[in-house]
């Protein structure tokens, strides 16, 4: 019984593995490769759009193309981040201030279709708002692999500068400016997450649906 269990183990273990192989991460994308198995190419993309027509998310996504010829698909959405306030670092003993804020982000789905594989890959494209209207500034610091150093610190010198013009404190902007790197961590787990969820999630409806 005892050798049993170690051999489902491992043979999840070596699933898990390969599957980690498959996996490519990109600054701001993630795509993930999978066998066909015997599942044609157009069953593939159909199964794909069931899952995007569906109730549950057709509301959040919208089919761009749709190309039986070509093998593939495209998608656009939003996904919708929630992180912490770093307003509360530099007031932590103001009433009334969120403990989070909120965020959109466009992302771009696309499946491509091969005789015998398909990939799904999962890109995140612009950011819809941001607290400070620093869209662009924001968005050029999400990187999956790692947060730019130039990047970041292009975006806080812009918020050093509103934060003055805000009568700010220059210890209280020091304080942003410190945390700035953790804030942008957290925005680019969540939406690493979500691009390993949404694949995830895509390809079981293409695998599972009758």
């Amino acid at each position: 019984m005892k050798e049993i269990k170690i051999s489902v183990i491992l043979f999840f273990l070596c699933s898990f593995l390969i599957q980690a192989q498959e996996s490519q991460i990109e600054e701001k994308s993630i795509s993930k490769y999978y066998k066909s198995d015997h599942i044609e190419s157009s069953l593939v993309l159909s199964r794909a759009e069931q899952w995007f027509s569906s109730e549950e998310n057709s509301e959040q996504y919208e089919i761009i193309s749709f190309d039986m010829n070509k093998g593939e698909m495209i998608v656009e959405g939003k996904t919708t981040v929630l992180y912490k306030n770093m307003g509360k670092d530099l007031y932590p003993k103001r009433s009334g201030m969120a403990e989070v804020l909120e965020a959109d982000f466009g992302n771009r789905i696309s499946i491509q279709t091969e005789n015998d594989s398909y990939s799904i890959s999962y890109e995140v494209i612009d950011m819809k708002q941001e607290m400070y209207k620093k869209e662009e500034l924001f968005y050029n610091c999400i990187n999956f692999k790692g947060i730019d150093q130039e990047e970041l610190d292009q975006y806080n010198k812009a918020m050093n500068k509103l934060l003055k013009v805000n009568f700010v404190f220059k210890k209280r902007r020091e304080i942003f400016v410190e945390n700035s790197n953790s804030q942008f961590e957290e925005v680019n787990n969540y939406l690493l997450n979500e691009g390993e969820v949404t694949i995830y999630s895509i390809n079981e409806a293409i695998v599972t649906n009758n």
